[in-house]
């Protein structure tokens, strides 16, 4: 259905952060995806009144892609990066963002025009509203129909910080808020040392199990599993496929 059907339908005159942050958590409250969001991003609305929003039952949902093994010929294989980073001490979190997270996602196939980097989106906690600020959210720029929907969300921290557990919790929670109103499948969590990839499904944001991780001294060797679960090329085909699952309606 088109976006002003959606607020008519809620009893919504007119479009605002309150009003579409209570349908996206009605929706996904009950595993209902809507793709794409119709949160603000940055300053701007993504979407207009005339656009069409597609719903998807969670239970019906595209199942995420699986790791491959990697491919001993694979060109990562001689990218003088993966060595390069192995010897890194980045002591900020800025230089985690800087030294490893963007080349790590220029090599999954994400261009500078994919990436929306510091992506502020207002969300609401109970009554109060907010507004959380995402690290790196990665779109396909070249595909039309993707162009408002985010593939991938990514939380930076300090090198070393995921060790403790405390601050792991706390970056899964980050990045589930992050999925909940970019309605966005995946997200990738690291402070360059550990990475770690997930799937989240709608309705049920506490199971999480990770589809790939692996610690930096391991990334070439292992870098063509992560490839195969959250490349451009990979969650371009895994978004595509989920909408051409919906039913348009007027």
């Amino acid at each position: 259905m088109k976006l002003r059907t959606l607020l008519d339908r809620f009893g919504y005159v007119k479009r605002s952060d309150s009003n579409t942050a209570a349908i996206t958590t009605a929706f996904s409250d009950r595993g209902i995806s809507i793709n794409p969001p119709i949160v603000r991003f940055g300053e701007d609305w993504e979407i207009t009144m005339e656009d069409w929003i597609y719903l998807s039952d969670a239970s019906k949902e595209v199942k995420p892609p699986k790791p491959k093994p990697g491919n001993s010929g694979a060109p990562w294989k001689h990218d003088p990066w993966f060595d390069k980073i192995a010897g890194y001490e980045l002591r900020t979190e800025k230089e985690v963002e800087i030294k490893f997270v963007v080349p790590l996602l220029a090599r999954l196939g994400y261009g500078d025009d994919d990436r929306f980097d510091g992506m502020p989106v207002p969300a609401a906690h109970g009554s109060k509203g907010t507004t959380l600020v995402i690290d790196f959210a990665l779109f396909d720029s070249s595909v039309e129909g993707l162009r408002h929907q985010p593939l991938l969300t990514v939380e930076a921290k300090k090198e070393n910080r995921l060790k403790k557990r405390e601050e792991i919790l706390n970056a899964h929670n980050q990045a589930k808020s992050y999925c909940l109103w970019t309605q966005c499948d995946f997200f990738l969590i690291t402070d360059s040392k550990t990475v770690q990839a997930f799937h989240i499904a709608r309705g049920n944001l506490a199971d999480l199990k990770p589809l790939f991780v692996c610690e930096r001294h391991e990334l070439k060797d292992k870098f063509g599993g992560l490839y195969a679960i959250i490349s451009r090329e990979v969650l371009s085909a895994y978004y595509l496929a989920k909408l051409a699952t919906t039913d348009e309606a007027i």
